[in-house]
């Protein structure tokens, strides 16, 4: 049961103290087992992309850089992150300029293809017209 239902103090006894100046009363923190001083946390080393080295992260962003981002994309979900995740992920290295994709060959619609024949065809027989007579015959003989 909370201390609401039961109306007892729950936790740790604090040590209150008094502003002198607003006479508020405000929670003492108490000191840390050490002493006064503060842990030192060790600095994460930066890999690609400026990406925490050795993360799940930085493992995508290499194969990325390397492969693509279907690969990058089958590798994450081999390494048990969500898709979702991961497309967002390359999103902002593209976004950021960090990665840019290959550009992919455009592919020929399959009109522009049969204007282009007809046009070299349309060329072809304008050619035929204005060949003289005998050049006609020949290409008829041969």
């Amino acid at each position: 049961m909370s201390a609401k239902k039961t109306g007892k103090a729950t936790g740790k006894s604090v040590a209150k103290t008094a502003d002198k100046k607003t006479g508020r009363q405000s929670i003492k923190a108490p000191e840390n087992k050490t002493g006064t001083e503060k842990p030192v946390v060790a600095k994460k080393t930066k890999g690609e992309f400026g990406v925490v080295a050795g993360t799940r992260k930085e493992q995508v962003a290499i194969e990325l850089k390397a492969k693509g981002s279907e690969a990058a994309l089958a590798l994450g979900l081999e390494l048990g992150l969500a898709s979702g995740t991961i497309k967002s992920w390359i999103g902002a290295w593209k976004t950021k300029g960090l990665w840019k994709p290959e550009a992919k060959p455009a592919k020929a619609s399959k009109g522009m293809t049969s204007i282009k024949q007809a046009a070299d065809a349309a060329a072809d027989v304008a050619a035929k017209v204005a060949m003289p007579e005998e050049a006609k015959k020949t290409d008829q003989v041969a």
